[in-house]
């Protein structure tokens, strides 16, 4: 009686090892191949193909450039993806620029704003290699721009693709990121209109590029670094009203405008 009981025992045991080393051998082998891809050539980032740097930094918003002024580097983030459901071991990603895919992407028409030409190799850095770590799906990296050359030729755009390898895993088809740069967004424009009514004076801010803000109400209160917003005067009279607007680079570029605003 006891064998008897005994090999029932055995015998659920061993099934149970048999379907769970069958069950780990499923799941391994549904685990999708690691590849690295750039995020800023996905479709949701760059719908027409083109990643644009060319507004201003909106809070809330993924900011598309950091700007370094001690170093005068105009520095865009981007970053390089492992898809795949496995996450194990480090991946070298190689980065490089791809001159060929600009040079044939600027005789497509109507493919980048017209100004655009490819961005000379003596004003970017770019990191040759950047690691996934272990268990991690991204690592960051920085696309540097000589701040002092956009500035100089605000009038014109720029374009530049980078591209995406590695020996270790492959690359999807967003394995290149074709970015456009049109530095005319780093110089403000102030701008705004007033209406008076009784002693409140309303604003409406229609500056363009710009990040802050500093308005002087012409009556010795406060400044305020609000976008917009009513002012109360104390007494009647005529006030000169300044809107000074701070672009991108701070105190280094800015747009004043005033307006005289008259108060019954």
């Amino acid at each position: 009686m006891k064998i008897f009981k005994i090999i029932p025992v055995f015998a659920v045991v061993s099934t149970l090892l048999f379907s769970c080393s069958k069950t780990e051998d499923v799941v391994d082998a549904a685990y999708l191949p690691q590849q690295v891809y750039l995020p800023a050539a996905n479709p949701s980032n760059a719908p027409t193909g083109v990643y644009f740097v060319n507004s201003v930094a909106v809070p809330g918003q993924t900011f598309r450039y950091t700007i370094d002024l001690p170093t005068s580097k105009f520095n865009i983030p981007l970053s390089v993806y492992r898809s795949g459901v496995d996450r194990k071991g480090v991946v070298t990603a190689n980065l490089s620029i791809n001159a060929d895919t600009v040079a044939k992407l600027l005789l497509v028409p109507g493919k980048f704003p017209v100004g655009t030409e490819a961005l000379p190799t003596d004003k970017y850095t770019l990191t040759p290699t950047v690691n996934i770590a272990d268990g991690a799906d991204i690592a960051l990296f920085y696309l540097g721009v000589d701040l002092n050359y956009l500035r100089a030729n605000l009038t014109k755009k720029f374009a530049i693709a980078v591209k995406v390898s590695s020996t270790q895993v492959s690359t999807s088809n967003l394995s290149h990121a074709v970015i456009l740069i049109d530095p005319a967004f780093l110089v403000p424009t102030a701008n705004f209109t007033a209406v008076a009514n009784a002693k409140v004076a309303s604003f409406s801010n229609t500056s363009l590029n710009a990040v802050t803000y500093s308005w002087d109400y012409g009556d010795g209160t406060t400044v305020s670094t609000a976008k917009e917003a009513p002012h109360t005067y104390a007494t009647a009279g005529t006030y000169v009203v300044k809107l000074t607007a701070f672009g991108p680079l701070g105190e280094v570029n800015k747009a004043v405008k005033t307006l005289s605003v008259v108060i019954n």
